[in-house]
């Protein structure tokens, strides 16, 4: 039995990639694998999802996409 996946993609700087790179590569796996296994975990309730923080039942969200915002300018870049 063959399991459907789909592609997932992110937007990540290049200095994090490089690094994210280089500790898969230390670790003799995949990126891809490594973020395959964190999403597993959490939805496992194994780990709590990294850049959340619980207050009661209220979660603080970090912007992902906070270091590249405002560096498109609308009518010049789309």
């Amino acid at each position: 039995m063959t399991t459907k996946t789909r592609l997932f993609n992110i937007r990540i700087t290049d200095d994090k990639h490089a690094r994210f790179k280089k500790l898969a590569e230390k670790s003799d796996m995949s990126m891809g694998a490594i973020l395959n296994n964190y999403i597993d975990a959490i939805l496992k309730d194994e780990v709590d999802i990294v850049g959340l923080e619980q207050e009661g039942k209220i979660a603080t969200w970090e912007d992902p996409l906070s270091d590249i915002r405002g560096q498109y300018t609308p009518g010049v870049d789309f």
